[in-house]
């Protein structure tokens, strides 16, 4: 299959680049390119020119691969005992005054048993996506990933970019106990007033009312926040907003600091998050931007397949509830995209 990758870009729409892809540490002002790195920016040539590219529907982009045919997965969900030891270590080091929250990642793998022509069956449950969930995705060689986040780290506008808080979770029947819960709203605080020391000594800082994002499943805390430049500033590059914004607290550390830093690449020594929670995005020759926090997604090679999901953890965070979360979290993923394999049912009310 010719390698592709997408960002959706107005509702049930993507701009599609098709391989061969030029990778650069730069974008050549006169191409669109894909902004794809990992979660610690470590790749020096995150640009991804296409060869080709265009402006599709899904059901467009559904249409260029063989028929409809879902997966089939099965799963290996992680246990209790696989996050304990993260959750433990978070503690200790939020005892000794190292950081405030900080977000640790666990995976669930499984293995495809039937493939099948499922682009096709991924790319049309896409265009059904709610409001509120944006999707993106690659393929290279025999790895990929696809996704459909909440979390927008920054779009670019003719006067200043939008971007926006979001943590605190709960299923979306409850969703109004995260107006009133004091760990999802201090949780949240600190996600806004990450981005804002971030921002405000580049430009004025506008922060909008916080409420709820309801989604498939489960629901979030979100507030609006839009910068603009101080008059006069030259605009930012793409990649100095993503080095000034990535990781927000809501997927990092708070406050950001050396110590925080060493426990998140310490901790990924173990998973290996790779892309996940990582910037993907798109510029064009124009300087129009988007860039969006991968996260809840599917990643592949070969016929390994897994689902990871973030939780912040603050001193008061209880292990089995933080752990009811990421599987939350992931079962959303499995739900947007069909993967709800009977092997999966059945470990999941075990």
């Amino acid at each position: 299959m010719r390698d592709f990758a997408f960002v959706q870009t107005a509702p049930a729409r993507a701009f599609v680049g098709w391989g061969p892809f030029e990778q650069l540490p730069f974008r050549r002002s006169e191409r669109p390119a894909f902004y794809v790195s990992d979660f610690f920016l470590d790749d020096v040539h995150p640009w991804r020119h296409p060869a080709e590219w265009e402006e599709l529907s899904f059901d467009e982009l559904a249409a260029r691969f063989d028929a409809d045919d879902a997966p089939e997965v099965e799963w290996q969900p992680p246990a209790l005992g696989d996050f304990a030891p993260l959750f433990e270590s978070a503690h200790a080091a939020m005892a000794r005054g190292d950081f405030n929250k900080i977000v640790p990642v666990v995976f669930e793998s499984g293995r495809f048993t039937r493939r099948g022509q499922w682009w096709s069956h991924f790319l049309r449950r896409l265009a059904q996506l709610p409001p509120g969930l944006h999707a993106y995705g690659y393929s290279y060689n025999d790895h990929g990933m696809i996704g459909a986040t909440p979390e927008l780290l920054f779009q670019a506008e003719a006067h200043g970019y939008r971007t926006m808080a979001l943590a605190g979770t709960r299923p979306v029947a409850r969703a109004e106990e995260l107006l009133v819960d004091p760990k999802e709203r201090r949780e949240h605080r600190l996600v806004v007033d990450d981005i804002v020391r971030r921002l405000a000594p580049f430009g004025n800082v506008e922060i909008g009312p916080y409420g709820l994002l309801r989604l498939p499943g489960i629901a979030h805390l979100m507030t609006p926040i839009f910068f603009a430049e101080a008059g006069g500033s030259e605009k930012m590059s793409f990649a100095e907003m993503i080095r000034r914004l990535h990781p927000t607290a809501a997927l990092g550390v708070s406050p950001r600091s050396p110590a925080g830093e060493r426990w998140l690449r310490e901790a990924d020594r173990g998973v290996k998050r790779r892309t996940f929670g990582a910037p993907f995005g798109i510029e064009r020759p124009d300087r129009s931007a988007l860039a969006l926090v991968s996260i809840r997604n599917i990643q592949w090679t070969g016929e390994r397949i897994r689902i990871g999901s973030g939780v912040g953890l603050l001193p008061e965070s209880r292990l089995d509830r933080e752990f009811d979360e990421l599987r939350q979290k992931r079962d959303q993923v499995k739900a947007l995209f069909g993967i709800e394999s009977a092997a999966w049912v059945a470990s999941a009310h075990e």
